[in-house]
């Protein structure tokens, strides 16, 4: 993921700098430098042509965001002279605090906040906002900062959608220029024979490549056959080749049913291979489900997204069960000695063709999540945050049980009454903090449960 750059503005009145709020800034930078990204800091900021002329040393740098520190009661300019001047989201940061010497309030920093949200709320400027302690100010900015990381991140996307949609499944429909208009995301549509010819016309030393890619997906072989195996790693290669050739970092693939036909397998390990190693991959044809799982993925900082249906819901237990056909990456394995490579159990009737990978998730925190539209075209997200089970392969593909923080009785209702789609994802991370905030930087509607 690309290095961010984050501008760091501590403002104060010039007259109210003492070494005391001197250092309170400087414990602050301290704080910010632990974070991932570059933080550019150029002393306390205490008139409106300083903070212009820090402005523009932003926007010259080209910052993703800026932490907008009231070190003290500012200058009320100084909050406007940078708004305008700036189009990224402003971090408010303001400090708790007890009187000092001679019961002086000294940085009458809330008061500074507050004006600063009365400001960008009228500029209509993005914003967040909180109360801390300078060294604690790095871990209360992460949720907004991993909303700005995937902003930034989502408007350099490029998704291949291979082969559209699947037959029937309206759910993976989406309006492409609305994902461009509200997202940056781009969509570049290449037909399955494209994957195909590409396949076929790989070298012998790239199929080899790509077979050791898919030897290592699995601990065990179970009734694959050594012809389907290779079609496997060409298929792979073939995805490869493509993400090259079209600048790809992400797939929406329509898995059948074509290409079990006239490629000879199921696409559905090959797909797990892809997330593997770099390139997310949703099944199905769903582009919002691929946007979905990078988005998590973004404001993870990392980790795999998976790609599933909600399958079961149990109200006693508060559990739900996650699921797909064995298209799950291995590295999502809750042991990899489980991992097996089989035949597809639907396709041509069950167990004729390959290749599935076939394995239980692994427990931990995760949250669910899926972007969609509603009836009227609007952008909306579900978020279900959780703790994943440890979960038995209790059926075939890749299971996972997970015991959401909400009700599961109203997280069944939001999603019936509402209507949402049957796909997910899942990331093993809690970003549920860091989503919403994206979601009201984005005008997305929340509909969080738990």
């Amino acid at each position: 993921m690309k290095k961010r750059r984050i501008g760091y503005l501590a403002v104060s009145k010039a007259s109210w700098i003492t070494p005391k709020i001197q250092k309170i800034a400087e414990r602050t930078y301290e704080s910010l430098k632990t974070l991932p990204e570059e933080i550019l800091f150029h002393g306390v900021t205490t008139t409106e042509a300083e903070a212009i002329a820090r402005a523009e040393e932003f926007r010259a740098a080209g910052v993703d965001a800026v932490v907008m520190h009231f070190v003290t009661f500012p200058v009320g300019a100084i909050i406007p002279a940078v708004a305008q001047r700036l189009d990224v989201p402003f971090l408010l940061v303001g400090n708790t605090e007890v009187p000092g010497a001679g019961k002086m309030w000294e940085q009458n920093s809330f008061c500074g906040l507050n004006m600063a949200a009365h400001g960008m709320n009228r500029l209509r400027k993005l914003y967040s906002w909180t109360m801390t302690e300078p060294e604690n100010t790095a871990d209360a900015l992460r949720a907004p900062l991993a909303a700005v990381r995937a902003m930034r991140s989502l408007a350099e996307l490029r998704i291949g959608l291979a082969g559209g949609r699947v037959p029937g499944f309206y759910t993976s429909n989406f309006d492409e220029l609305q994902l461009r208009r509200e997202f940056g995301v781009t969509v570049e549509v290449f037909d399955l024979v494209e994957v195909v010819k590409t396949a076929e016309a790989l070298t012998e030393s790239e199929v080899e490549a790509a077979a050791t890619v898919v030897r290592k997906s699995a601990a065990r072989i179970n009734a694959v056959s050594g012809d389907e195996l290779k079609l496997a790693a060409r298929m792979y290669g073939a995805f490869r080749k493509i993400a090259e050739k079209y600048n790809l970092s992400t797939f929406a693939a329509r898995c059948w049913p074509e290409l079990p036909d006239f490629f000879g397998i199921a696409p559905c390990a090959v797909l797990g291979m892809l997330s593997d190693t770099g390139y997310i991959t949703s099944c199905e044809g769903d582009v919002t489900g691929a946007v979905t799982m990078k988005l998590l993925e973004f404001l993870a900082g990392g980790g795999l997204p998976f790609f599933v249906d909600l399958i079961r819901c149990d109200a006693k237990t508060n559990t739900g069960v996650v699921w797909h056909c064995g298209a799950a990456p291995a590295g999502l394995s809750r042991c990899f000695a489980e991992t097996e490579l089989r035949l597809h159990m639907r396709v041509d009737g069950g167990d004729k063709k390959g290749v599935t990978n076939d394995f239980a998730l692994k427990p931990g925190r995760v949250t669910l999540a899926k972007l969609d539209t509603d009836a009227d075209g609007k952008l909306r997200m579900l978020i279900a945050p959780g703790t994943a089970l440890d979960t038995e392969p209790f059926i075939r593909g890749n299971p996972l049980e997970i015991k959401f923080d909400g009700e599961v009785p109203e997280l069944v209702d939001a999603i019936m009454r509402k209507g949402f789609e049957h796909h997910y994802a899942v990331i093993h991370a809690d970003v549920k903090a860091a989503l919403v905030q994206f979601c009201e930087w984005m005008n997305i509607e929340v509909v969080a449960v738990g």
